[in-house]
């Protein structure tokens, strides 16, 4: 287990998690000499599964009385402690990219399998170094009670039930746990056998909320080198740089949760800025396809972001 450097404090990040940031910075500094002065062995590197605190023990704020961290049927809630699992490539075959994915769940829980191990295992296997990152999460239940039936009025588009939910407590801690995942990649690229400047963000729904997060960082030396945002929407308050890291999106066309619509927006507002982007529209597969195979065309998603990452030239050593 390996302490992580400081991550840049962002605009974005609220009043309430300032302090927060600040107190993790002070336990970076005392703690990053010790995270450096121990390099990952060469026997563990050959080895998927090594997982890495996001931030060193003890700079986390942990609410009293918060439920222990559960997994069920691939799904895992109450995470209170974000972490990163590395899976490698096989010895020899590594191409020194290394990709951070972030699973989706509505920022309730992870879908830890469908777009989590699955997909970092196929990455892998193309000799990516695939780190799975478990971001915080909100208080949940595996079978939570239903909600009240809401008073009658406007419905919300998906447009806006999206913005309600990446505007929350959750969702801020868990763009601050994205940036702090490519801080630390990117610190210790060199006891990961990557290249520091060939690391990617790969997210699905929620996760990829936090993927446009951090390819917007207004600080170029924070954002990843290129990302992926799979059914995702923008936050809210983001502003796409000029340059932004390329980018490639994917989404069904029947998707009912969050739509085509923004996919279309991040599409057309990565263009305005004059930057690469990629959008795939698949006819049907719905919201949350992942490593799902489910006989329709967004099946192939993995295939095209393949060739997408072949074409980068980010698949040769």
């Amino acid at each position: 287990m390996r302490a992580a450097k400081p991550v840049t404090n962002r605009n974005r990040v609220n009043n309430r998690m300032i302090g927060h940031i600040n107190r993790t910075l002070l336990g970076f500094a005392v703690l990053g000499a010790v995270a450096l002065a121990a390099p990952v062995s060469a026997q563990a590197q050959s080895q998927p599964g090594d997982v890495y605190p996001v931030y060193p023990a003890g700079t986390l704020d942990i609410p009293a009385g918060a439920p222990p961290e559960t997994a069920d049927n691939g799904r895992v809630r109450n995470v209170t402690i974000p972490t990163l699992t590395v899976f490698h490539p096989k010895p020899g075959a590594d191409t020194g990219t290394a990709i951070i994915v972030a699973p989706g769940g509505g920022f309730e829980h992870l879908s830890m399998i469908n777009e989590g191990s699955a997909v970092a295992r196929r990455l892998a296997d193309l000799g990516v170094t695939a780190i799975v990152l478990k971001y915080r999460l909100a208080k949940s239940m595996p079978h939570p009670p239903a909600p009240p039936v809401p008073a009658p009025g406007p419905a919300l588009t998906p447009a806006q039930r999206a913005q309600a939910q990446n505007s929350s407590p959750s969702a801020i801690r868990a763009m601050a746990d994205g940036d702090a995942a490519v801080a630390f990649v990117r610190a210790h690229a060199t006891d990961l056998h990557i290249a520091p400047n060939r690391i990617g963000f790969l997210g699905f729904s929620a996760g990829a909320v936090i993927a446009l997060h951090v390819a917007t960082n207004p600080n170029p030396a924070a954002r990843p080198d290129f990302a992926a945002a799979i059914y995702g929407a923008m936050p809210g308050d983001a502003v796409v740089p000029k340059p932004a890291p390329p980018l490639f999106l994917a989404v069904a066309a029947d998707d009912k949760l969050v739509g085509p619509a923004s996919s279309l927006a991040i599409f057309t507002a990565w263009h305005a800025a004059g930057s690469d982007a990629e959008l795939h529209l698949f006819q049907s597969g719905g919201h949350g396809f992942g490593m799902t195979q489910q006989a329709t065309t967004s099946d192939r998603w993995i295939d095209e972001f393949t060739w997408w990452l072949q074409m980068r030239g980010l698949l040769r050593r």
